[in-house]
């Protein structure tokens, strides 16, 4: 798990942000929501997004207790989206080796990401995602957005 420093972390909601009960609406809806706060954007940024918010709530309810509620917002002047995801088990999420059962998830969410963490309440965990919106040169961790590995003729 990882944080920036100067990254806020945050729980209450804000201007524009939009809120899902996971309970009762499918992930698929969650999805369109991520595009569709994402309209101005595509390629990558968008399909990363999808696929990170698609990861948490899956996670959330194989691994998460009822209530479970993901936000999704714009921050740092809209240069991020944030992606949160509540739910009321105490269990802080672990990275495992990956095998056919899963494992790959937090892999994928740390590559991702900018900055993600989790903070604990008495009630409920909240599991955030930060992700860069504009990639020049070396920002976000995702390696296809920055630089991709060469290969030299001679290996």
């Amino acid at each position: 798990m990882s944080t920036q420093p100067g990254t806020t972390e945050r729980n209450e909601p804000y201007p524009g942000d939009v809120t899902f009960d996971l309970d009762t609406t499918p992930t698929r809806d969650v999805r369109h929501g991520v595009r569709q706060m994402l309209c101005h954007y595509r390629g990558l940024a968008v399909d990363d997004a999808v696929l990170v918010a698609d990861e948490l709530i899956s996670n959330a309810h194989r691994h998460g207790d009822a209530p479970r509620v993901c936000r999704l917002g714009l921050t740092h002047q809209g240069r991020y989206l944030r992606i949160e995801v509540d739910d009321a088990s105490p269990r802080r999420p672990r990275r495992r080796t990956p095998d056919g059962s899963g494992g790959r998830g937090l892999l994928l969410i740390d590559r991702l990401a900018a900055t993600w963490g989790v903070r604990n309440f008495a009630d409920h965990k909240t599991v955030w995602v930060e992700l860069a919106l504009h990639h020049g040169g070396n920002s976000g961790h995702a390696p296809h957005l920055s630089t991709a590995r060469t290969w030299d003729s001679e290996d």
